[in-house]
């Protein structure tokens, strides 16, 4: 599957001020707490080639996900594969044991809401800041991506810019930039 989203780096208004906002007008799908392990692997720098892997701890819900490389667009599309697991320990100790190691931990709180063909992601990211992550459930141009996502920000009176880099890029850039920052390596 292909993921298409939109990432927005929120500056105003805050994400209570926001939820507010859609809450009267959008239908709240749920709220999540995230615990995202990124793994890199012995024999590929994915880093170099722009994939990842990762499981994912929600609520209680464990996910192993690959994510491709970046496809060439202006929104951040990439091949998705992810099964669940019911085991976290014993999924990390076979990703080790094939030659994965855990390189950084990203926790979130995320409310999902739903908008026509869209779910509408607030993002509060620990050691990154506030976030909105517009996803397509559906086929559909990346034209109508854009327009839906001028037409939310418009709407809603969001100031903030466009991102097509993931959290784990974003963390690592900020790290790289402050290494004293850094507490989320293991």
């Amino acid at each position: 599957m292909i993921e298409k989203e939109v990432k927005i780096v929120v500056e105003y208004p805050s994400l209570d001020e926001l939820r507010e906002s859609l809450e009267k007008e959008l239908k709240l799908l749920d709220i999540e707490k995230q615990e995202d392990i990124y793994f890199n692997y012995v024999y590929r720098n994915f880093k170099i080639t722009d994939e990842a892997v990762r499981i994912r701890v929600n609520n209680k819900r464990i996910e192993l996900t690959y994510k491709g490389p970046k496809l060439h667009s202006s929104l951040k599309a990439r091949e998705e594969i992810s099964i669940v697991v019911n085991d976290l320990n014993k999924t990390i100790e076979l990703l080790r044991k094939i030659g994965f190691y855990p390189v950084i931990t990203i926790k979130k709180t995320r409310i999902n809401y739903l908008d026509k063909s869209f779910i509408i992601s607030l993002d509060l990211v620990e050691n990154l800041g506030q976030f909105i992550e517009i996803e397509a459930i559906s086929e559909i141009s990346d034209q109508e991506i854009h327009n839906y996502t001028s037409s939310f920000i418009r709407k809603y009176k969001i100031k903030g810019k466009l991102t097509t880099k993931s959290y784990l890029e974003l963390l690592i850039d900020k790290y790289e930039a402050n290494p004293k920052s850094n507490s989320n390596t293991y």
